[in-house]
């Protein structure tokens, strides 16, 4: 669960221009379903998903993989004997992420994710359906800002609210870290936060008061692609003129933006 822009964003000035709070429920849904069809469309997403991926192999040295950021300690198991027990646990030394270049947690403009790992001297993937298990982060990247604001209250492990301190920089359709935590901002009255809790393959956990939170950021041209499709779709056909759509629906300003970031799609076993 996520946006890639925010509500206040949506509703500004430049965007919608619309006032009050009448429409933001209507809204935070569009927002999130056009992130969705924007990954869609890319054949990849954005956010950060914390997952464990099954793989079939028929190369002993690469396996190629969708889009991921980082695999955990532990994380990459071969089954050896076809049984799926997945008992052999490579260490970091037995593969390396490809490209080597990719940075995906560097937080800069030119990180891209990883596509595939590379077997060790010692250690090969198993040639066969189902013989290769990664447990680890996958998406595009991985880039998070520090929150001016902190956890001004402890928060519970089945609380749907979070209250902060003094500060306004976190928006409804952030996502947001707290810990090792993924929350969802579906809503903002003053220092309180409507969150949805543990998402993205995350875990609920007790926060202390002036626990530090991190906003989850996207590319620039994902952003701008988000509010021009939402804009387009809440106008029900966008500015006097129309505008120009794809099979799919998206703009066509929308789909040059994130055009950079397409891929022919992958499948995941």
């Amino acid at each position: 669960m996520n946006a890639y822009a925010t509500l206040e964003m949506l509703k500004s000035q430049s965007a919608l221009d619309i006032q009050g709070a009448a429409h933001d429920r209507r809204l935070i849904s569009l927002l999130e379903g056009v992130s969705r069809q924007v990954d869609g469309w890319c054949s990849r997403h954005f956010f950060t998903l914390s997952a464990t991926r099954l793989f079939d192999s028929n190369d002993s040295a690469t396996l190629r993989t969708p889009d991921l950021i980082s695999v955990y300690p532990s994380g990459m198991r071969t089954d050896e004997g076809g049984k799926r027990s997945f008992d052999t646990v490579w260490d970091a030394s037995d593969f390396l992420l490809h490209p080597a270049n990719a940075d995906p947690t560097g937080g800069h403009d030119a990180s891209r994710p990883y596509t595939a790992a590379l077997a060790g001297g010692r250690r090969g993937f198993p040639v066969g359906h189902r013989t290769v298990r990664i447990s680890g982060e996958w998406g595009y990247w991985r880039r998070l800002r520090s929150a001016e604001e902190t956890t001004a209250a402890r928060i519970g492990t089945s609380e749907s609210s979070a209250r902060l301190n003094t500060g306004a920089d976190v928006e409804t359709g952030h996502t947001i870290l707290v810990g090792s935590e993924q929350m969802y901002v579906r809503g903002r009255e003053g220092q309180t936060l409507e969150v949805a809790r543990a998402v993205n393959g995350s875990a609920a956990a007790a926060h202390s008061a002036g626990s530090a939170i991190w906003v989850y950021e996207y590319p620039a041209p994902v952003v701008e692609a988000v509010i021009i499709q939402c804009c387009k779709l809440w106008r029900r056909g966008g500015p006097a003129g129309g505008a120009e759509s794809s099979p799919s629906g998206l703009d066509a300003d929308a789909r040059q933006l994130v055009s950079q970031y397409r891929r022919l799609a992958a499948g995941v076993v």
